[in-house]
C-alpha cells in the first residue's frame, strides 16, 4: 500500500460512519465495513446509526458487501429476536446484490439469512 493511500485511509477514519460508507474511493468503504464488524459484536440496538445495513450490503464493489455481510453477521449473533422486525429492508437488498455474486459472497448471504430465522423473522422469506 502506497503512503497516500495509508494517508487516505487514517484521514478517512476520522470521518462520521455515513461518510465513511459512502465514500467514492472503495478502499475506505472496505475498511469502514472492517471496522464496522468489529464493534458489531458489542452493538445490540438496531437502530444504531452505523448499523444501515440495507445500503452496505448493496454496494457495487465485491469484496466491501463480503465485509458489510460480515459486519450484520456479527450484529445478528449479537441482538435479540426483537431485531427480526428489521429483516425485510435488509433481506431484499441481499437477495437482490448478494446472491449473484462470489461463492464467498454467496455463502454469506445465506449464513444471514439463516441467522434471520434464527431470530424468528420467517415471515420474511414466506411473502
Amino acid at each position: 500500500m502506497s503512503t497516500e493511500e495509508e494517508k487516505l485511509l487514517k484521514e478517512a477514519k476520522k470521518l462520521p460512519w455515513e461518510d465513511r460508507f459512502l465514500h467514492k474511493n472503495w478502499k475506505v468503504r472496505n475498511e469502514a465495513k472492517i471496522d464496522l464488524a468489529a464493534v458489531c459484536d458489542f452493538i445490540t440496538d438496531p437502530k444504531d446509526p452505523c448499523l444501515r445495513v440495507r445500503k452496505r450490503v448493496a454496494d457495487s464493489n465485491a469484496l466491501v458487501q463480503e465485509k458489510a455481510l460480515d459486519a450484520l453477521i456479527s450484529f445478528l449473533c449479537a441482538v435479540d429476536a426483537d431485531a427480526g422486525r428489521y429483516a425485510k429492508e435488509v433481506c431484499d437488498s441481499i437477495v437482490s446484490k448478494c446472491l449473484t455474486g462470489r461463492p464467498k459472497t454467496v455463502e454469506k448471504a445465506q449464513t444471514a439469512f439463516l441467522l434471520w430465522v434464527e431470530l424468528e423473522a420467517t415471515e420474511v422469506f414466506l411473502e
